[in-house]
């Protein structure tokens, strides 16, 4: 049946502690979760909270039809409020990779054994790492970002009878909200989390949907439950800079964007600029005895400055130069073991991974001001071989050119920062559980 392999994973669920590390994946655009498979949750101070009805309570009121016959709520249902962004709290973490607008869809129902459910009926979301404040009017340069939405809905104690809602209204504690749908843009891959929050002690959450907000709205019993067991991870760069031929002790660490430029003549030119990316992998220790399958590297685009296309080259920085470790605020032609002063790219060949560039990718102007990506199996291999938990790239052009390339760096206000999207799976492939 449908729900087959959900209900065992939710029995499963009901007899241990729910771990702290579950982690939604988004894929395709989408995020679905159950409410009882949750990140964490937070009680107030009289011990009002999220539950998980049956698993750990009978519940307040009777409430059918949900997925997996379970479901959460906030109890007891004893008629004491709440508030939007604190505790009675539960949430979820999803990771991200698909940059966009998100709308939440809820399957959500209410007590209605009291005040036949219009007491149990809403509830507040937000999204913990998406905050602008609340001054101005909602929508505006001042207040873009919904903070928290209240949802308030009609609720006949059936969760099939409106299965999805994504009805609310953002930043009020009011009765009957509602006018907007629960949108939020993601401009960054990454890790967000999804958080309810008490307003009317009863409200049940059964699952909900997270998807980019062009995809049609779910409907019915909805989409399977996403992968807890991650597949990828995003690695941001911990430390970016450029180097620049004609500023031998100038560091330019800390700046918005990533300068890259092979000057003309062919031979070194003062104008000369490259790239260093560090990325700390410590994190893929988590992965245990799964298989890297792929890395990507991942940066915005700024401007392709000749106006045609053309290929940038990537190194990796040997484990033996001690440039592997550079501290972008610091580091300078000067100061690096990578750097050449005689040669036209500006690299030492013999201080990077194999003595070869693993590849190249190439960018437009047709680009600009979006994502371009790298991936080749010269990358792989030097991720598979690295010991001391650090991967640092240099970033050079083999093509004469006058104009500069600019590359969006981590310290930039509106692009993502370089990034590196890693893909993995079993160590045996062919023993797997596919949720229909």
């Amino acid at each position: 049946m449908k729900f087959d392999v959900l209900i065992s994973l939710l029995i499963l669920f009901y007899l241990i502690p729910v771990r702290a590390d579950i982690l939604y994946q988004e894929i395709g655009g989408v995020v679905v979760g159950e409410g009882e498979l949750y990140s964490s949750r937070a009680n107030d101070a009289s011990g009002n909270g999220w539950f998980v009805v049956p698993g750990e309570s009978a519940g307040g009121g009777t409430i059918t039809n949900a997925r997996g016959d379970s479901y959460v709520q906030s109890l007891p249902d004893n008629g004491s409020g709440g508030g939007p962004l604190v505790p009675p709290s539960i949430s979820y973490k999803m990771q991200i990779f698909t940059p966009g607008t998100y709308r939440l869809y809820i399957r959500k129902e209410g007590n209605m054994d009291i005040g036949s459910g219009g007491n149990s009926d809403s509830m507040f979301m937000d999204i913990v790492e998406l905050k602008d404040g609340t001054a101005g009017v909602f929508g505006s340069a001042t207040n873009a970002i919904a903070d928290w939405y209240e949802t308030t809905a009609g609720v006949d104690g059936d969760f099939s009878t409106t299965p999805w809602s994504s009805v609310c209204q953002p930043e009020v504690n009011q009765a009957g909200a509602g006018g907007y749908n629960s949108d939020w843009v993601i401009k960054r891959e990454g890790v967000y989390t999804l958080r309810f929050t008490q307003r009317e002690d009863g409200a049940a959450v059964d699952a909900w949907v997270f998807q980019l907000a062009s995809l049609p709205a779910p409907t019915d019993g909805g989409p399977a439950v996403s992968a807890l067991t991650p597949s990828r991870i995003v690695i941001e760069a911990t430390g970016d800079t450029y180097l620049k031929r004609n500023e031998p002790s100038t560091a330019h660490g800390g700046e918005t964007e990533l300068a890259l430029k092979n000057d003309t003549p062919e031979t070194p030119a003062d104008l000369d600029r490259t790239i260093y990316l560090r990325f700390d992998l410590s994190p893929l220790s988590a992965f245990g005895e799964m298989i890297l399958t792929n890395a990507t590297l991942r940066m915005d685009l700024i401007s392709e400055g000749m106006g045609v296309d053309h290929n940038i080259c990537v190194a990796v920085i040997a484990e033996t130069a001690t440039a592997e470790t550079f501290d972008e605020l610091t580091l300078t032609p000067n100061l690096s073991d990578v750097w050449s002063a005689s040669v036209d790219e500006g690299v030492k060949f013999d201080k990077v991974f194999g003595g070869v560039p693993v590849g190249e990718f190439l960018i437009s102007t047709s680009a600009n001001g979006k994502m371009v990506t790298f991936d080749s199996p010269g990358l792989l291999e030097a991720i598979r071989a690295d010991t001391d938990g650090v991967l640092s790239l240099v970033l050079y052009r083999t093509v004469d050119g006058a104009a500069t390339d600019s590359f969006a760096s981590k310290e930039h206000a509106a692009l993502n920062p370089p990034r590196l999207v890693f893909a993995f799976r079993d160590k045996q492939p062919g023993i797997s559980i596919v949720i229909h």
